[in-house]
């Protein structure tokens, strides 16, 4: 059995019979590491001449297939597993179904394993409070088919619904999803409802010790009783980000707007998940000077969650997109346009960066990548659709202005709302919007003729074009550095020092690091000590910080520092600091063997 498949990222066939919803039932067993139950599946038939439905599948056990309402048992096979894709579920289809438009539900049966990769699991002494077990998912970017059998796809959208089971039955299950557990359900039983359709890498499952606190009025912060009264006293500008991007774009679709913060292990900064968004416990530096994360997450709301790239191969339709929208957020909140340029400035760096790491030739490096062959987009992972995405933005907003810009941006939300969409449509919109005339502006209709979609979307390396952006806050920052560099150094005063914001002072340790790769030994260490008085960076919470300073001692080979370095790296699972500290502890006359006797511990 086989099919053209649309997306290369899924053995799945929507386009022909289509999963438009799904029930999960499922029970928690943290003895086993496993999800046991079984998930309906409503399909319905959307081509001529379909014989099976296709799934799938990756590190699941399939128990039993059948037809809902008749009990037949359908025959199904599964494919030899790939190791970026796992598997096909080939379900062959009764005759009685096959017809166009007709509806039915399938029943699989099955359980997760160990070795699902969307389920981490953690033992009570991975946790703050040390008391009990804790699970929770990640699905993006094709994950869900470790936990689900589906069509894991961001081309097809579902709704679901869900019980979920929990043993010890004093923990609690949250998902991105309504709660609509009743009152009187028994303990340790939950049920969910997400009524928007979703791809399914927004599916979302947390189970532990949790709490909320409400900040908002459509908003809790959740997290272990230990650490909740910090979590909400951090993100108290939710509901601010949100009235944000209300203005900047349209009204909220998803009703409440939740946050979960994770144990440390949490890799990412945050995920999007539609109404609960996952965050990490290193944003937690208690002067909301790394929030800017949760504007990123809920800028998601529109741009991914609710307008989503049909294929993984524009990426930079959701985070490109997010970028735009995180950074218009923040200059808005802080009621300072030059924020926007400056965090730009500071992506910019971030994705010279990745395209140094790649090679500026690598197709990675290109805006929309080929994924083709069976490629995991994870390994595509990088700044690239981020930065790249965001200064082709930053490039249309300079040929049309930034008020057509902003009238754009909420028509595009209006029209592919609870779509998904691919980047040719994207830009057949955005030409279409503005030759026709609906712009509140002239736009000069020769710059937008002579555009170069096809260098933006397919030349690798850097952008074909650079967007301007103000200069001023950096270089106040790249001044500040240039002073610790000289000779003797030039210290800023304690109200220079308040006056930068926390992505200035990030710059100028950044610059400073810059400087001792091209120039090593040009930074003595009497102006390091310095440095870190300035900054009291032996006393910040801040974990963006303590990447820089850990990175500006390791190339001024500051011995001293590795324990603070090690207990940093092993005590959070974050890969935006584990990885580089790992590697530049790695290359140190005195760090090689800690590293690796660190990482085989930890890994």
């Amino acid at each position: 059995m086989s099919f053209k498949r649309e997306d290369p990222s899924s053995y799945s066939n929507p386009n022909q019979a289509k999963v438009t919803s799904i029930a999960l039932d499922l029970s928690v067993d943290f003895g086993a590491q496993k999800l046991n139950g079984f998930v309906d599946l409503n399909v319905i038939i959307v081509s001529e001449h379909v014989e099976f439905l296709g799934l799938d599948v990756k590190a699941l056990e399939i128990h039993k297939i059948t037809l809902v309402g008749s009990d037949e048992a359908l025959h199904y096979e599964v494919s030899p597993s790939n190791e970026a894709l796992g598997s096909s579920l080939l379900i062959t289809l009764p005759q009685h179904v096959r017809k166009l438009d007709s509806k039915f539900t399938v029943r699989v049966y099955y359980n997760t394993t160990p070795a699902s990769i969307a389920l981490q699991w953690l033992d009570k002494e991975q946790t703050v409070g040390k008391h009990y077990p804790y699970l929770y998912s990640q699905c993006e970017a094709i994950h869900a088919r470790s936990m689900i059998p589906c069509q894991d796809s961001p081309s097809n959208k579902v709704t679901y619904t869900a019980t979920i089971r929990v043993e010890p039955n004093n923990l609690t299950a949250l998902m991105s999803a309504d709660n609509t557990t009743p009152a009187d359900s028994p303990k340790g039983v939950f049920t969910f409802s997400q009524k928007i359709p979703v791809p399914t890498y927004l599916i979302a499952l947390v189970v532990g010790n949790l709490k909320s606190i409400d900040i908002g009025e459509i908003t809790k912060v959740w997290s272990e009783p230990e650490v909740v009264e910090l979590a909400a006293k951090e993100f108290i500008h939710t509901k601010d980000f949100i009235a944000a991007g209300e203005s900047i774009l349209t009204p909220y679709d998803w009703g409440r707007y939740d946050l979960l913060m994770l144990p440390f292990s949490f890799p990412f900064g945050g995920m999007e998940n539609v109404q609960l968004t996952f965050v990490t416990p290193t944003l937690l530096a208690g002067d909301h000077s790394l929030e800017n994360v949760v504007a990123h997450e809920i800028a998601h709301s529109w741009m991914g969650n609710l307008v989503t790239n049909k294929y993984w191969s524009d990426f930079f339709l959701n985070e490109g997109f997010t970028v735009f929208i995180e950074r218009k957020i923040i200059a808005l909140f802080y009621k300072n346009p030059l924020l926007f340029d400056f965090y730009a400035l500071l992506g910019l760096k971030d994705l010279a960066s990745s395209v140094e790491r790649y090679g500026k030739d690598h197709p990675f490096t290109c805006l929309r990548p080929n994924l083709e062959g069976d490629m995991d987009p994870d390994d595509a992972f990088s700044s690239v659709p981020y930065e790249k995405g965001f200064n082709l933005l930053c490039c249309l907003q300079e040929i049309v202005g930034e008020e057509n810009m902003n009238k754009w941006l909420k028509k595009y939300v209006a029209t592919f709302r609870r779509l998904s969409i691919t980047a040719d449509q994207m830009k057949q919109h955005f030409i279409e919007y503005f030759t026709s005339g609906e712009g509140s502006a002239p736009v000069n209709q020769e710059k937008l003729k002579n555009f170069d979609w096809d260098g933006w979307f397919f030349k690798p390396g850097m952008p074909i074009q650079i967007a301007k952006f103000d200069q001023s806050l950096a270089e106040k920052a790249r001044s500040t550095a240039h002073g610790f560099l000289s000779n003797p150094p030039v210290v800023p005063s304690k109200e220079e020092v308040h006056s930068l914001s926390p992505g200035q002072v990030m710059m100028v340790l950044d610059t400073l690091a810059d400087d001792l790769q091209n120039k090593p030994d040009t930074l003595p260490l009497s102006t390091v000590k310095i440095i870190e008085q300035v900054f009291s960076l032996d006393k910040t919470q801040n974990s963006e910080y303590k990447l820089r300073w850990f990175t500006l001692c390791l190339l001024c080979n500051v011995e001293e520092i590795v324990p603070q370095i090690i207990k940093f790296i092993t005590e959070n699972g974050r890969m935006k600091f584990v990885r580089p500290l790992s590697r530049k502890l790695f290359k140190t006359p005195f760090g090689k063997d800690i590293s690796v006797s660190k990482f085989t511990k930890h890994r």
